[in-house]
């Protein structure tokens, strides 16, 4: 048994600002967002479909993610949430390159402190949850997320899932969801 208790938690979106380096990054190659707040690439640049994928694994595969910044307030919620006793582990659908999994460790570690994060699953770029999120069935652990899709998928498993809000996921009605404007309040929610 640990000293600690566990929050599951996406990163890209919710501990990082994966959107706006993306975005940087994308404006860097030329490339100009044609519509805002949606959560699919090659629509939100007026790219093909196979085009976007293989732009974001090249992102996602870049030194870029050894600095992404703190995503909003992530920084005060999760160091409230690290004061009470809470370590965090990270399931994201980043990548299987394993230099990316060590910058994103670095970055994780460089931006909210060492010991924060007590695991890190790298997923393959753009990669369903389930199986990841299956160790922890039937857990009632917290997993926090900004894709609906995914949180309900930690619904599936017996987790209580929080859904920050985003544009891309404004449009979620599942009443199971718990909904957080930011880091202050999913700390309130699971501090209570």
């Amino acid at each position: 048994m640990s000293d600690y208790k566990i929050i599951l938690t996406d990163c890209d979106g919710v501990m990082l600002d994966w959107e706006g380096a993306f975005s940087e990054w994308m404006t860097s190659k030329g490339y100009v967002k044609q519509v805002e707040a949606i959560y699919d690439i090659s629509t939100a640049y007026g790219i093909e479909k196979s085009v976007g994928k293989r732009l974001v694994r090249e992102f996602n595969e870049s030194a870029w993610m050894g600095y992404l910044k703190a995503f909003r307030d992530a920084r005060s919620g999760i160091g409230r949430l690290y004061e009470a006793g809470y370590r965090f582990h990270v399931i994201t659908s980043l990548s299987l390159d394993k230099k990316a999994k060590r910058l994103r460790m670095y970055n994780l570690n460089n931006v909210f402190g060492k010991g924060v994060v007590k695991k890190l699953v790298c997923l393959d770029t753009g990669a369903d949850k389930h199986e990841a999120l299956e160790e922890y069935k039937d857990s009632g652990l917290y997993w926090l997320e900004d894709k609906t899709e995914n949180a309900e998928c930690g619904l599936e498993f017996g987790l209580k899932s929080v859904l920050i809000s985003h544009g891309h996921n404004d449009d979620c009605d599942n009443k199971e969801i718990i909904k957080c404007q930011d880091w202050n309040a999913i700390a309130d929610t699971i501090l209570g």
